[in-house]
């Protein structure tokens, strides 16, 4: 069974993977040699993949485990609510 923090480490590659891709990205842009242009189209249509199916894993296995940060996000907001109105 996933943890809500492995969870939130699958989301944190994904964030990363997609950060990276899209700098290649904009550094071909910037710098529009072939080389660069040839590499980052490959790694990053790498990155962005592997960052979509990181980020889809962790949507599915979260879910699975019976959407676990939704609740917990519930009792958040809850929680500050609450907070909030005693004051």
């Amino acid at each position: 069974m996933m943890k809500h923090a492995d969870v939130k480490k699958l989301t944190y590659v994904s964030a990363v993977a997609t950060l990276g891709a899209v700098g290649l990205m904009v550094a071909s842009i910037v710098f529009p040699k072939p080389a660069l242009l040839v590499f980052a189209m490959s790694v990053g249509q790498g990155l962005g993949t592997l960052s979509l199916a990181t980020y889809l894993l962790a949507i599915a296995l979260d879910l699975q485990s019976g959407g676990g940060l939704i609740e917990r996000v519930e009792e958040d907001v809850g929680e500050i609510k609450s907070d909030t109105a005693h004051e």
